[in-house]
């Protein structure tokens, strides 16, 4: 009986050991990293802090056709037009000579110095996506590497959608009669509405909208009188520059910009 009632008691502490062991066992599924479609190998792998992934320093980056220069826990990326300043242990950034702020420091590890991945790439003008199921990390970049697509060709060449031998336009501080968010607001959500409504009529086909430097034209919602976007993975908590190029229906360019601010916090 003594024997028996000793089974007893340690059947139960005996599964939840097991089950225990199992649960610690089970390997977390490996972070991939992708550039335009392309996996990247990197050494040491991602890892996933507070809800962010991070990456060795170099490893994306370069890639991405960025500068990067490390020096006593500074961290400087530059790629073309776009410049970006980190700082081991600190949340505070620069980003085209605006601060913003991080949710995670950058860290290091060993010998590995660990960078938010979505940050820098966002910051460096690429787009950036997530797939939870598959744990799967999509970077999409572009048009030239860290080149300024809007930027007037000296040469004569095609500087945007306006078409050959054309300068880029002056901004048209009255194309539009209703942005959203609103110019210089600050958003809680992290997924907020883009949209604006002109104030003249515009041909949607002829328009390009960028989200911080990134092409978003083909995932906007675009009309004559307007165009709405909703970004289908989290922004930054970061100021965000929308910029509009396009031509009105007579033909001439139009152009306008404006900027707002998202934040996570309460």
């Amino acid at each position: 009986m003594h024997f028996l009632d000793r089974m007893k008691h340690r059947a139960p502490a005996g599964a939840a050991l097991l089950v225990a062991m199992l649960f610690v066992a089970a390997p977390a599924l490996a972070i991939t990293v992708q550039i335009n479609g392309n996996t990247v190998a990197l050494n040491p792998t991602p890892i996933e802090r507070a809800g962010r992934v991070f990456v060795p320093l170099r490893g994306v980056f370069e890639q991405l056709g960025a500068t990067v220069v490390y020096s006593n826990g500074q961290i400087n990326a530059t790629s073309g037009r776009h410049t970006v300043s980190l700082n081991i242990g600190s949340t505070q950034a620069t980003v085209d000579g605006q601060q913003q702020t991080l949710d995670v420091a950058p860290f290091i590890i060993g010998a590995s110095t660990y960078v938010p991945l979505r940050f820098v790439s966002q910051a460096l003008g690429a787009q950036v996506n997530w797939d939870q199921n598959d744990q799967l990390v999509m970077v999409t970049q572009n048009g030239p590497r860290g080149g300024n697509q809007y930027a007037g060709n000296q040469n004569g060449g095609n500087p945007y959608v306006g078409g050959p031998n054309r300068t880029v336009p002056q901004e048209n501080g009255n194309l539009l009669s209703s942005e959203f968010p609103q110019n210089g607001q600050l958003v809680r959500s992290m997924q907020p509405r883009i949209a604006a409504r002109f104030s003249d009529n515009v041909d949607p086909n002829s328009l390009q909208i960028r989200l911080d430097g990134v092409d978003i034209t083909a995932a906007a919602r675009l009309t004559q009188g307007g165009f709405e976007y909703v970004p289908p993975s989290p922004l930054q908590p970061m100021t965000h520059t929308v910029r509009i190029r396009g031509r009105d229906l007579n033909g001439q360019a139009v152009y306008a910009t404006w900027t707002f601010s998202t934040s996570n916090g309460m």
